[in-house]
């Protein structure tokens, strides 16, 4: 068990660093995210609806400087600009403690937002450059099996804490901010390698154009779309079951918790155990999984407490082997459709969208609770199909990480020929090959953990 463990991990001298900074940024996020309102409320004095007004400004703000951040992993590497973004990040919620008055706090908020962005498009080419001869997905996999270990650690001292000692929520900034400050530290200490094709004379810049390319397209839509079925149902699920169904609050905590566990535990293992599957299939028979949680919301006012619990908790396990699969393999894809020099503004192509699906979904989702559930969870259903059917015909030429009759995961190096779409031409070695690449989330990491 524990070879086949360390079989699934990722090797060489950047793996303690790594896996480190991923940890001690999950932590902070789980310290401050579930109580960022009251913490935000206590350091303010306003009401609820002006701070939840500010952050979906804030969030919608740091969008269009995305495509800059992009042009600058492309150019100075990703460990650079993850190194300078968690700095600021770190440095805008210790600014936090000393605001007193909206406009600051506003500024603040469009900082953390962009650097949050940026965290996401920049974590999963650092992964590619470190992975070396290995399947970078391994990187990813570690990455996001530490976060959502890291954050439930987090968010458990912060409620203990703060159930012991509610006043302490003022400082949920600064915990956050030191833990982010720790994940600059152990930046640092990663190799300063930078993406092939870099440096003068390899043509970064010339302007990445990510919208030419069709397969890539479908894989942002795909990656959206399971990210509005997340959100939706991190959002949509309490208040359903607590004011439509009855059911008791626990039923809630023990649902997500249950999702927290499974996501730590099985994504290491689980990523390697799929790496001779094409990454095309994994995001639709993942998608396919998604149905099963909408489906037992949408019956459970009509099942008895002991049963209604039984069908959420398995209709959760299933959805969550879907979020394990389509996750890691959309990352995947996205690494792999993206030209070695310009992988930074491909990626924060990428998180415009999961930005604005971020922002706006909560509303969507509000709206639709009042006018009843039933529709919302056949909405997602409908998503989670659309993205199942995107994948069987939108991503050509991308193969599993390992070749299915490869026995030693060490070895092995399965080329593609270059997709027909001008973009894509100067990709090179597919899939996640020796030079393939693999975020939060999520679904990282996002606010939410997966």
């Amino acid at each position: 068990m524990l070879r086949q463990l360390r079989q699934a991990l990722p090797t060489g001298p950047g793996v303690p660093a790594f896996a480190g900074a991923t940890f001690a940024n999950s932590v902070g996020m789980g310290i401050y995210y579930p109580f960022s309102l009251l913490f935000f409320q206590s350091v303010l004095d306003t009401s609820l609806t002006r701070i939840g007004a500010a952050l979906t400004v804030a969030a919608l703000l740091a969008l269009p400087l995305l495509p800059y951040v992009g042009r600058l992993i492309d150019r100075f590497g990703p460990r650079q600009v993850l190194l300078v973004s968690t700095v600021v990040r770190a440095s805008a919620f210790a600014g936090y403690l000393l605001v007193d008055s909206f406009w600051p706090f506003l500024v603040l908020s469009v900082l953390v937002a962009l650097t949050m962005r940026t965290e996401q498009a920049a974590t999963p080419a650092l992964a590619k450059v470190l992975a070396g001869e290995e399947p970078p997905g391994r990187w990813m996999a570690l990455s996001r099996a530490l976060f959502n270990a890291g954050f439930g650690l987090g968010a458990l001292a912060a409620g203990l804490t703060a159930s012991a000692s509610p006043e302490v929520l003022h400082g949920v900034g600064a915990g956050n901010a030191v833990c982010i400050a720790l994940a600059a530290l152990l930046y640092v200490a990663l190799p300063a390698a930078r993406p092939a094709g870099t440096g003068a004379g390899s043509g970064t810049s010339d302007k990445a154009r990510p919208w030419r390319s069709r397969p890539f397209r479908g894989v942002v839509a795909a990656g959206a779309g399971l990210w509005i079925i997340a959100v939706s149902v991190e959002v949509a699920l309490p208040v359903h079951l607590v004011r439509d169904v009855g059911a008791p609050a626990w039923t809630t905590s023990v649902l997500f918790a249950l999702n927290t566990v499974l996501l730590a535990v099985f994504q290491v293992p689980l990523a390697h155990r799929v790496e001779r599957v094409r990454p095309a299939v994994l995001v639709a028979v993942g998608a396919v999984l998604h149905i099963a949680l909408p489906a037992a919301l949408a019956a459970a006012a009509h099942l008895a407490p002991t049963p209604r619990t039984v069908v959420l908790i398995a209709a959760m396990v299933i959805y969550t082997v879907g979020e394990l699969l389509a996750s890691q393999a959309v990352l995947t894809l996205l690494t792999a459709l993206s030209p070695d020099a310009r992988r930074g503004s491909y990626l924060a192509f990428n998180q415009l969208f999961i930005g604005l699906a971020n922002a706006m979904t909560p509303l969507l989702v509000t709206s639709a609770l009042d006018h009843g559930a039933n529709t919302l969870w056949w909405l997602l259903t409908g998503c989670a199909l659309a993205v199942a059917v995107l994948m069987t015909g939108a991503v050509r030429g991308v193969p599993a990480e390992r070749d299915p009759a490869e026995r030693d995961p060490a070895e092995g190096d399965l080329d593609r020929g270059p997709d027909d779409d001008p973009d894509l031409g100067s990709v090179g070695p597919s899939g996640l090959a020796p030079d393939g690449g693999s975020d939060r989330d999520p679904y990282g990491a996002q606010p939410s953990p997966r």
